[in-house]
């Protein structure tokens, strides 16, 4: 296979990384709603019990497609220019706390699914993990939201992210932020798995994975103009 070749599957590794990661969040289900009685998230738990095991290996494989998307979007931010070293730096780095923050608070569902919620532990220790578990799966947002502002700006100043994806990246991070207030609000639309929680995180999935298609398709233009005599 070509360099170039090469360089497409290394950035299509973005849209791989953005469906395990849905897959792994939402194979369970809908997510816990933070007014959910602690009977009904225990019953949750223990009929999705499955579900929440595979979906802590599932969502293993897409951090493992996350870190080989991160090398191909260091590569692309920095081909023109070594300036916007640190802003990929930032953007890598905050796509790494996302992950890892979302891995750990799906570590926390998994092992309250694992033994615990069957055997009928202790109702407020299950509780306090769910709560964790979502409270970390949220402040993910922040991670990710750096992410897309750090890369926008660097493929802004050096011009390899074409303009319209520049805005749509900001206008995703800016919704990101927005719907983190489900830290915070135990109740209504606001809350963990209302629709603001879920809808503010959307785009920016739909972003990285047209972030990947662009990364790919530069590479192949790139190929196609070095072939030309």
């Amino acid at each position: 296979m070509s360099s170039s070749g090469t360089r497409q599957l290394d950035a299509l590794s973005g849209i791989a990384f953005v469906i395990l990661m849905s897959v792994a969040l939402f194979l369970p289900g809908p997510p816990p709603k933070a007014d959910d009685s602690i009977g009904k998230i225990t019953a949750m738990l223990v009929e999705h019990r499955r579900a929440f095991l595979v979906g802590g290996y599932v969502a293993g494989l897409s951090v493992l497609c996350y870190l080989w998307f991160a090398g191909s979007v260091w590569r692309h931010l920095t081909t023109r220019t070594r300036d916007q070293t640190g802003l990929a730096i930032a953007a890598c780095s905050g796509g790494l706390f996302a992950v890892t923050l979302t891995l750990l608070g799906m570590a926390m569902f998994s092992g309250v699914a694992f033994k615990a919620a069957a055997l009928g532990g202790d109702p407020a220790l299950v509780r306090a993990l769910t709560d964790a578990g979502n409270t970390a799966i949220e402040t993910a947002k922040f991670g990710l939201a750096a992410f897309l502002l750090a890369t926008c700006r660097a493929g802004a100043a050096s011009g390899v992210l074409p303009r319209w994806l520049v805005g749509a990246g900001v206008a995703a991070a800016s919704l990101l932020i927005v719907s983190a207030v489900a830290l915070f609000i135990d109740h209504g639309p606001f809350q963990f798995g209302g629709p603001v929680d879920l809808g503010g995180g959307l785009p920016a999935v739909v972003w990285i994975a047209a972030l990947s298609l662009a990364i790919a398709r530069r590479s192949r233009d790139d190929d196609v103009s070095e072939a030309r005599p």
